[in-house]
């Protein structure tokens, strides 16, 4: 079973940032890759063995011939039996092996890499889209606010686990956030958690725009950039803080921090 955590640790990379850079500079899901190479080997077995569709189906780990001929057929527009009768044991077109070709990039974003102190915060966890964090925010802030934890030196961070791209949406894990001095209780709300972001090198990209177009630099970050930086990033998820205020910023001033953690 090609899960995910097992190809990151293959792949000697951290599981939070490991399906954004693999989608990213190849141009598709880990999964889609997965399924695309199962599906390869069944017509290579199709093609040059005799073995049944049941055997082949099992060979390429689906459940049921069923579900193979439906996945089968999904992909090469043709049932297996038909993609046998059709086609010699000499065929097998190379360069389905390999992924599609990798993106160009037309916008380029400018990157910092600074240190970052140690910072504490506290969190309250949404699951689902993550455009409608917004909702978790509100949540916090009222009750921060109830206890005192507002102020003009408060930090406003969201961590974000998946990739929206390769995570079914209602899986999404993130966390909406505010910064609150070290030693502060968790005792305040059971709702809430401690997170600690540690003391660390950071790659920080800045963006301007509405938050509807952050895919965008991340996009970017994580297919182009980062790739061909030399740097390896650290177990610890990919987090953005919030510059100015959405209620009284208009959606094309609003300024996002991008950071990242490296070792």
């Amino acid at each position: 079973e090609l899960r995910l955590n097992t190809l990151a640790d293959k792949a000697c990379m951290s599981v939070y940032h490991f399906h954004r850079i693999y989608r990213t500079f190849t141009g598709e899901p880990i999964n889609v890759t997965v399924r695309r190479m199962r599906l390869l080997k069944a017509s290579v077995m199709l093609l040059r063995s005799s073995m049944s569709q049941q055997d082949i189906a099992k060979q390429v780990r689906y459940g049921s011939v069923a579900a193979f001929n439906r996945a089968f057929t999904k992909h090469y527009g043709e049932t297996p039996d038909a993609y046998r009768k059709k086609r010699n044991s000499c065929f097998t077109c190379p360069t389905a092996f390999y992924p599609p070709q990798q993106s160009e990039y037309q916008i380029m974003y400018n990157v910092e890499q600074q240190p970052i102190p140690e910072l504490t915060l506290i969190g309250l966890e949404h699951r689902g889209d993550y455009m409608q964090i917004g909702k978790a925010f509100e949540k916090l802030s009222v009750i921060a606010n109830s206890k005192q934890l507002l102020n003009e030196q408060t930090r406003f961070f969201g961590l974000y686990y998946d990739d929206p791209k390769s995570v079914d949406v209602s899986s999404l894990r993130s966390c909406a956030c505010i910064s609150v001095p070290a030693g502060a209780s968790l005792s305040l709300d059971p709702q809430l958690k401690m997170i600690t972001v540690p003391a660390s090198q950071c790659v920080t990209l800045l963006f301007k725009g509405d938050y509807a177009e952050l895919e965008q630099p991340y996009e970017w970050l994580f297919g182009h950039w980062l790739p061909q930086s030399g740097l390896e990033l650290a177990d610890f998820p990919p987090f953005e803080e919030y510059l100015n205020d959405l209620k009284d910023t208009p959606p094309s001033e609003l300024l996002t921090n991008i950071c990242c953690l490296i070792k």
